[in-house]
């Protein structure tokens, strides 16, 4: 082979390879692309609400999901009515019976601590649903915009949510399970963590 040869050889491998790879990164953009989207919903702002709209509307994963982050949202406006409505949106493991309240539940102890550090740090609950670091304002108090990246149907009666937050460089998970047709929410410890400031 001449030293000519050599490098046109050379050259056609370095093509070849850089077209493999351009190939493979927008088969990655084009799944990527299909798999992330926006869901936006008017704020719903009391706990009667929130419970009859899931009582309607349960069947439907998203329309869960979202009316959960209006429950965390409404922690910041009456923890009462935050709670009751988080709880009653969760697994029956987090639920205690609470008659006098706005949804007949009150979270367990285990869950209320999880709502505690939402309480305590309401800009994690408003990073996900439109508020912009650094004081992580709703860019408008009566909706909520939630970006996923992707949901993965593990089974027929488990989705887990990857959901952007502002604040964070990574979407984070959350698993919603059906039972009876009605979804709910599982495991949801990565929206309670920290957010940048």
């Amino acid at each position: 082979m001449t030293a000519r040869a050599g490098i046109f050889a050379l050259v056609a491998l370095a093509v070849l390879v850089t077209a493999c790879e351009s190939t493979k990164k927008i088969k990655q953009d084009i799944k990527e692309d299909a798999t992330k989207r926006t869901i936006e919903r008017t704020r719903v702002h009391s706990a009667a609400d929130i419970k009859a709209a899931y009582d309607k509307e349960g069947t439907d994963a998203d329309e869960t999901l979202l009316l959960f982050f209006n429950a965390l949202l409404l922690i910041e406006e009456d923890k009462t009515a935050g709670y009751a409505a988080a709880a009653y949106l969760s697994r029956k493991n987090d639920q205690w019976s609470d008659p006098e309240g706005p949804t007949g539940v009150k979270p367990s102890q285990a869950a209320s601590e999880g709502m505690g550090r939402i309480r305590d740090n309401p800009e994690r609950a408003r990073s996900y649903t439109g508020g912009k670091p650094t004081d992580y304002k709703m860019a408008n108090a009566e909706a909520i915009v939630i970006e996923i990246k992707e949901t993965r149907e593990n089974s027929s009666t488990e989705l887990k949510y990857f959901v952007w937050s502002s604040g964070k460089d990574n979407a984070s998970p959350i698993t919603l399970r059906s039972n009876g047709g009605k979804w709910y929410v599982d495991e949801w410890s990565s929206i309670q963590t920290g957010v940048r400031k």
